[in-house]
């Protein structure tokens, strides 16, 4: 992608993640930390895959071939999210409306900041539009603990169900499973330079989009029928 953007002259974004902090000495993590990562772990292919990424990005901007940007995304989640990629929203929602448990990965105590759809698209088009050639965090610095966030996704579900077509026997409830390895245990990005810089900042409440999120999911047709 960076030979075809040399080729054409085109500007060049790179969708970073903030896994390339690892698990974060610094909290809340700034685009100086340099990362605390496990190279042989086994969420090692992503984490150094997008390190490596941004290292080539860099190296284009460097020698004069391409006019780069970089955005390091923190948890991003929406309408649209795939029931099944397997993030810890789409899970929890999932697991909640079709009456079931929620699956937390170890005791539910790490934590984790949730930036709705819309900002981080408004974030991207604004770095994309800027001069920042440096690499910024896109994020929403609410920070939750796993199982807050768990409780919080419950609450939404169990109370925007006005029809109450479905009765559940034994209520959503929450159960801890083995802890994943190399999992952080804190998240939450530093946007000071993403102020400063493009003037931006999340504009969405975390709970107000959990409950756009929660409708999509409830009016998507593989989970009405799953429910029925």
């Amino acid at each position: 992608m960076l030979g075809l953007a040399k080729r054409c002259r085109a500007r060049f974004l790179l969708a970073s993640t903030s896994e390339i902090y690892g698990d974060p000495e610094q909290h809340p993590q700034t685009e100086s930390y340099w990362g605390h990562v496990n190279p042989i772990g086994p969420r090692s292919c992503y984490d150094e895959g997008k390190r490596i990424a941004e290292t080539l990005t860099y190296e284009y901007l460097r020698q004069g071939h391409v006019n780069t940007r970089v955005a390091r995304i923190f948890n991003t989640y929406g309408p649209r999210q795939a029931v099944r990629d397997g993030r810890l929203v789409s899970n929890f929602i999932t697991q909640a409306i079709r009456g079931g448990p929620l699956e937390i990965y170890g005791d539910g105590t790490h934590t984790r900041s949730f930036c709705y759809i819309d900002d981080l698209i408004r974030g991207l088009i604004m770095l994309m539009e800027s001069d920042c050639t440096e690499p910024v965090n896109l994020g929403n610095t609410q920070e939750f603990t796993v199982l807050e966030f768990a409780n919080m996704v419950l609450e939404i579900v169990e109370a925007g169900d006005p029809s109450k077509e479905r009765m559940v026997v034994e209520k959503s409830r929450i159960v801890m499973r083995e802890p994943l390895v190399d999992d952080p245990k804190r998240r939450r990005p530093d946007i000071s330079r993403a102020r400063e810089v493009l003037e931006w900042q999340p504009r969405w409440d975390v709970r107000n989009g959990i409950q756009e999120t929660v409708e999509y999911y409830r009016n998507l047709q593989e989970l009405r029928v799953e429910i029925k």
